[in-house]
């Protein structure tokens, strides 16, 4: 999906839901909001041809600029974007007899700072806003046991790393949950990632002396995740 259509559809959702909150009242969006969720990825452009999907998690903190519909915003996240496990000897002689399970995960960790501009009123409230941090893409492999009880990880590594400057803009909005300042959050962010190395499940293989051999690929990695959580604010 392109970024003027995603955000196109996006105005034409919330609009509505602005109409109604302006109508309902003129309260301002709290002080101070707070939130976590989790998100589902679709990866695009060129990154779509080398990735299916990401999930993970991300996290906020928003606080209004005086009596204004605006706030200041940072946000951190982390997505999956591929792990793969393989069962092999923990090493050669008698450590040859034990085995253990070798997990490689492909990781983002991303966040930013920036603005973000809130709906007044008393129910539904549309949000909008964009932002400018890092991603972090990083590849690791941790070991861990093969039995249930001895599954805990005891040695793990970064194998791959590399960090750009991002951009980002999102949209949803808030869903009160009841009178306690709880509010459901649903949005979405187009991230534009810029052009990291970074390893896929793919670009991972072994000589035939059984040594890793790491093939990164450089491309544009653009995401636009769509996330689903929990916010609380405070006047």
């Amino acid at each position: 999906m392109k970024p003027i259509t995603f955000f196109a559809l996006l105005g034409a959702f919330t609009a509505p839901l602005a109409a109604q909150s302006l109508q309902a009242a003129s309260e301002l969006p709290r002080s101070v909001v707070v939130g976590a969720a989790l998100q589902f990825g679709q990866p695009q452009a060129e990154f779509a041809n080398n990735v299916n999907a990401t999930w993970g998690f991300a996290g906020f903190f928003a606080s209004r600029l005086g009596t204004s519909p605006i706030s200041i915003r940072g946000d951190l996240g982390y997505n999956i974007y591929g792990s793969r496990t393989r069962r092999a000897p923990l090493g050669s002689g008698p450590l040859g007899l034990i085995n253990v399970d070798v997990t490689t995960t492909n990781n983002i960790l991303d966040g930013g700072i920036g603005l973000q501009a809130g709906v007044p009123g008393v129910g539904v409230r549309p949000y909008i806003g964009g932002s400018l941090g890092f991603s972090y893409f990083f590849t690791t492999s941790s070991v861990s046991g093969t039995n249930q009880s001895t599954s805990d990880t005891f040695a793990s590594s970064t194998n791959y790393d590399d960090a750009t400057l991002a951009k980002s803009l999102f949209g949803g909005f808030y869903v009160p949950i009841g009178s306690s300042g709880a509010q459901l959050d649903l949005g979405a962010r187009y991230h534009w990632n810029g052009e990291p190395r970074y390893l896929t499940e793919r670009d991972i293989s072994f000589d035939a002396r059984g040594n890793p051999v790491l093939s990164a690929r450089r491309t544009r990695a653009d995401l636009l995740t769509i996330s689903v959580g929990i916010a609380f604010g405070r006047r």
